[in-house]
């Protein structure tokens, strides 16, 4: 079946608005049913959840792939400091945007 925006969305437990996760990835809990069932099983009152239907909409953002392997760098970086014996205070994900952006601009592809 395809959403309201061309997005084809496959007919299963993963893709209800039914559907609740449990801890076990191999399994979710359905909200209809009261019961557990298989991420690729599916019944006769399965309905597309509300994230699939705004899938294709437009309403996400794309990140630059420069950002993304600045990111990989600096994360590298700290895994070999810690390699050697160095002890530092990782950078949150927060303090890495903002380095990036000061430096190169927004994260995220102008489309």
């Amino acid at each position: 079946m395809r959403n309201s925006h061309g997005i084809e969305v496959k007919e299963c437990c993963a893709s209800c608005r039914f559907k609740d996760l449990t801890r076990l990835m191999t399994a979710r809990f359905c909200t209809q049913h009261h019961k557990s069932v298989k991420p690729k099983g599916c019944c006769k009152q399965w309905a597309i959840s509300e994230q699939l239907e705004a899938a294709g909409s437009a309403g996400g953002k794309v990140k630059r792939r420069a950002y993304l392997r600045y990111v990989i760098a600096v994360r590298e970086e700290e895994a070999l400091a810690e390699q050697r014996g160095l002890k530092l205070v990782r950078k949150s994900i927060d303090q890495i945007r903002q380095e990036f952006e000061k430096n190169h601009g927004s994260i995220f592809l102008s489309l």
